[in-house]
């Protein structure tokens, strides 16, 4: 390597920039300099092998022209120069891809390979196998089908992989067209391949056309081991235990007398043992463990995976002796972690849990010793105590267990949560099952709940199965993905009724999409069906919920008056709903009517009726409150309560005062409080202060995308267009990325969404079109555009042009051209709504005959009239 080459050899960069100078000045540049480098590259242990170092040695060779020689030369051997080997232009280019292949830039690689003339197979094998290995499957395929377009046609080490990548997709579709160029290109013999196509329509559920390729292979007499095995473990993914079975008896008969090798016959016992026990069949397991004997499986250094098959198969035919058997005759210092699961989890779930917990006291006992562990903390072994309890029904033991991975910090995984929670979803406790599947969402492990859910098949779910999946999409996924579950749920043939938990969870996922159809649907639903009475305050709460984030906050109230018994929640969420649509004084008349209930108000009912004083400009009320916290009720207020104080006091214009309260705050203000006083910064356009919380906040590492769009507008605002160029840049550095602005509205054909400036949707011309007309009408009526809003550096007619472009403006007139006279619109943004959207609603709401409801993550906007 040059690395170990005397100092007087030029490092890599030295050869490369005289190979560049060189190529400037005309030097001839032998292919050999360059091959060295590449070699260099692909060297495992180089500071040079980086993806970016080829690329430079790439750039390099095109520019002297040692790829570009014409393509009937690219095969002749030209005679070498003195003392430098003949490197032909395609040996160069395998060169670059193979160096390319070694850093992982496999997109560079199929570049360079495509432009090779002609391109070696075993290199686009190479290619295939890394983006399998990637786990880049569909990419695998794509790169043999470019294979096949620059002229190379495959071997039989191409095939198999493509197959493989068919397989584990799997599609059916691209793996038979496979199948049909191995038949064009006489493949159809070579045994190697022919497996292949076996597994791959195995893996695709294609049974019948995997048994045709092993007949076909059979037949000609070319099958080995492997063919059975692949036949064999079709049937077994099938279900056909006893198919299964006889293949492997006729298995034991013929591919005995033909060449094989030990490996293969443990994957054989392997693949047969789980037919054994789907089909309990104790018998059929003695014989396969003969026939282990006989055939001399057990090799003198004795392999686990067919001991640890063995006893996983005996427990499962609830044949413990024998396992046990198995289990103590492997010495102790060789059964590794999977021995003493597949014996704990089998005499857990099969058999005596007494026995399992022995067992398992003796695997933490023996952990030191050998596995060199201080402590036991493999989950797997801890799943199998788990998931056999819960199994077996000793659900009490299961979640002792379970409480105890907790305290001794085993490491949970989907398994663990999975066995309890299906431990409680059986015995029919809805609110546990979600409680722990809320847990599980929180861990990172949604992905893996999804999947496990979508195995369970539809005859076998139940409404806890349903409602814990349904709630974790309305909380931490896609609401969208919740309502397309629910319908499912109440779907023939296999329909499950919804419970009271169901019912919150979808209302959840309607408010979060401002979906009021739906949401006025399940209400109607919920009134049809009286099994929900004993839970009606409880469904009552969800839809106050649902109806006040869907904008039609007097139907909220109409279903609050209605309820005969109301709780703490259900005061709160009314008192919540009148605040988000700026009807305080409703709010405060909530607040006392509670009081008067004999509800004692707490901190979050006190947080609720300051945000409600926030939002609609009861500053001297709010302030009250705020003293009246701690004077009359003993509370103390917390971080969000002196948030709300500070919003207040920048509403009055007392944005000194609001300074003040941070700095005197008993406790350090949060990064709650300094986005509270950044956004009063921003009214009052306070720039040394608003760079003195947005510093608070990147000390806190609490800054977002909003917070530094908040000071770039008030940097615009106070025309300093170079710091808000540096703020971009500084967004940029860290990428941080700012949301684009988005809205939504609900037509009479569906939902339609808006960014700034969209002219994607068919009615584009239509929209812009009455968006010109109205606000030419408006400003006849005195309304004047506020172009502070446009926070861009451009002239005033440019900026009247941007805010034209506002994408709530688009939703609006989108909402205009397709609702019915009379029926209100409904705007929901991602962002706060702007300044000068508001004030052209308001005047655009005198001149149409609609209410205008507009939604943003902060409140609720109506205009009418």
């Amino acid at each position: 390597m040059l690395l170990n080459l005397p100092k007087a050899v030029k490092p890599i960069g030295e050869w490369f920039l005289s190979g560049a100078r060189a190529a400037c000045i005309g030097v001839d540049v032998y292919p050999s300099h360059f091959a060295s480098l590449l070699k260099e590259c692909k060297s495992a242990n180089t500071e040079c092998k980086s993806a970016n170092t080829v690329h430079q040695i790439h750039q390099q060779i095109i520019a002297s022209g040692l790829l570009s020689l014409p393509t009937p030369l690219l095969s002749v051997s030209l005679p070498a120069l003195p003392s430098e080997p003949f490197i032909s232009p395609r040996s160069l280019g395998t060169g670059v891809v193979a160096s390319y292949l070694a850093c992982g830039a496999t997109d560079y690689a199929l570049l360079v390979l495509e432009r090779v003339t002609p391109s070696p197979a075993v290199w686009w094998n190479l290619l295939i196998r890394e983006h399998i290995k990637q786990g880049r499957l569909d990419s695998a395929i794509n790169v043999s089908c470019r294979m096949l377009r620059a002229g190379t046609r495959p071997d039989h080490f191409t095939l198999p992989h493509v197959l493989k990548a068919c397989g584990e997709l799997p599609s059916y579709r691209r793996g038979s067209a496979f199948h049909g160029l191995i038949c064009c290109n006489g493949f159809e013999s070579n045994v190697f391949i022919c497996n292949a196509l076996v597994a791959m329509y195995s893996c695709c559920g294609s049974l019948e056309e995997a048994s045709m390729i092993f007949d076909e292979i059979t037949q000609r007499g070319i099958d080995d081991v492997i063919s059975w095995n692949s036949i064999v473990s079709a049937h077994v993914k099938s279900s056909n235990a006893w198919t299964a079975l006889d293949l492997f008896s006729k298995m034991t008969l013929i591919v005995h007398e033909k060449p094989t090798n030990e490996r293969s016959d443990i994957i054989s016992i392997v693949n047969i043992l789980p037919a054994c026990g789907s089909l309990k069949a104790v018998p059929q397991t003695k014989e396969v463990h003969g026939n282990a004997i006989r055939n001399g499986t057990f090799p003198d250094d004795e392999d686990l995976m067919v001991y640890n098959a063995l006893i996983d198969m005996y427990s499962k035919c609830r044949s413990f002796k024998a396992a046990r058997s198995i289990f103590d005759d492997i010495p102790l210092e060789e059964r590794n972690v999977v021995t003493w699961t597949v014996m704990i989890g089998g005499h857990a779930q099969y058999g005596d849990s007494n026995d399992a917990l022995k067992l398992f006291c003796g695997l933490m006992e023996n952990a030191v010793k050998v596995f060199n562990m201080m402590e036991f903390k493999d989950v797997v072994s801890w799943n199998a105590m788990v998931a056999g309890y819960s199994q077996s029904g000793n659900f009490k033991a299961a979640f002792e267990l379970f409480k105890n991975m907790r305290k001794e910090n085993i490491p949970l995984d989907v398994v663990t949560w999975t066995a309890v929670i299906a431990g409680y979803s059986q015995r029919g406790c809805s609110h546990e099952a979600l409680n722990l599947f809320r847990q599980m969402i929180f861990s990172g492990s949604f992905k893996a709940a999804r999947s496990i859910f979508d195995d369970i098949p539809l005859e076998e779910r139940n409404v806890v199965t349903w409602t814990v999946m349904i709630g974790g999409h309305a909380q931490y996924g896609d609401s969208n993905d919740a309502l397309k579950l629910f319908v499912e749920m109440i779907s023939e043939p296999y329909g499950v009724a919804p419970n009271a938990y169901t019912i919150s969870c979808i209302l959840m996922a309607c408010a979060h999409l401002a979906a009021i159809r739906i949401g006025k649907q399940i209400h109607a639903y919920v009134l049809r069906h009286h099994r929900y009475e004993s839970s009606a305050y409880f469904v009552a709460n969800c839809l106050i919920d649902m109806y006040s984030k869907c904008g039609d906050v007097d139907t909220a109230r109409h279903v609050f008056d209605s309820m005969s018994q109301k709780s703490a929640i259900s005061w709160t969420s009314m008192m919540t709903g009148y605040g988000m649509h700026g009807r305080g004084s409703e709010a405060l008349d909530i607040f006392d009517k509670m009081r008067k209930a004999g509800f004692v108000p707490d901190d979050i009912t006190f947080l609720v009726v300051l945000y409600a004083c926030s939002h609609c400009g009861m500053v001297d009320q709010g302030l009250s409150y705020f003293d009246s916290m701690s004077a009359d009720y003993g509370l103390t207020p917390r971080a969000e309560h002196y948030a709300c104080a500070i919003d207040l006091l920048a509403r009055s214009g007392r944005l000194d005062k609001a300074w003040r309260t941070v700095k005197d705050m008993p406790m350090e203000p949060t990064a709650v409080v300094w986005v509270a006083l950044l956004s009063a910064c921003r009214v009052h356009s306070n720039v040394e202060l608003a760079e003195h919380a947005l510093n608070k906040l990147v000390e806190m590492n609490a800054e977002n995308d909003g917070s530094y769009t908040l000071i770039s507008n008030i940097y615009a605002t106070a025309r300093r267009w170079k710091d808000v160029a540096r703020i971009r840049h500084l967004m940029k550095k860290s990428g941080i990325k700012k949301r684009p602005g988005c809205s939504w509205v609900q037509g009479q054909k569906g939902t339609a969404s808006f960014f700034v400036g969209d002219r994607s949707h068919p009615l584009s011309p239509q929209i812009y079109a009455l968006l010109e007309s109205l606000i030419d009408r408006i400003k006849a009526m005195g309304y004047v555009p506020e172009t502070n809003f446009a926070l861009h550096d451009v002239d005033e007619e440019e900026k009247n042009n941007l805010l034209v472009e506002h994408s709530e403006k688009l939703a609006l007139a989108y909402g205009l051209l397709t609702t019915s006279p009379g029926c209100p619109i409904r705007i929901t943004k991602n962002l706060r709504v702007c300044g000068d959207c508001h004030s052209a609603f308001t005047y655009i709401s005198k001149i149409v005959d609609h209410e205008i409801v507009v939604r943003d993550p902060s409140r609720f906007h109506h205009f009418k009239n």
